[in-house]
């Protein structure tokens, strides 16, 4: 058990919840225990519950990235602090910490170059 954050690619006229489509959703990404990102979400996007589908928009995604690179050791913890709970992982400011942001800056980016926002949605999905 665990702190899985998907992102999924659906039609523009999709309005069914992931967890109830009959056929498998496009993964776009997925992260484990990444729960700074969870923590930016819930923030900056909307109150984030579990296996609820949240839309993603291109604007959030480009704030997301800018929060991303603006991030040194100093302000981190403000900018793009983890959070506790039970199967979310660790809340230290560590290798770890520093390699989900780059792993997620690193997504954020491919996402913004080839993901089509007119044509479909991208949604966020977190299961714990």
């Amino acid at each position: 058990m665990g702190l899985d954050i998907y992102f999924f690619e659906l039609q523009k006229n999709t309005t069914t919840p992931v967890s109830e489509l009959t056929e498998q959703p496009i993964d776009v990404g997925y992260f484990r225990k990444v729960n700074a990102l969870l923590n930016w979400i819930n923030t900056h996007v909307e109150p984030v519950q579990n296996c609820v589908d949240i839309d993603i928009t291109r604007s959030h995604l480009q704030r997301l990235y800018d929060n991303l690179t603006q991030l040194t050791p100093k302000n981190c913890g403000e900018q793009f602090p983890t959070t506790e709970g039970f199967f979310f992982g660790s809340t230290k400011y560590d290798h770890s910490y520093w390699q989900d942001v780059h792993d997620v800056k690193v997504w954020v980016h491919d996402i913004l170059e080839t993901f089509d926002f007119d044509e479909s949605r991208l949604v966020f999905h977190a299961w714990w």
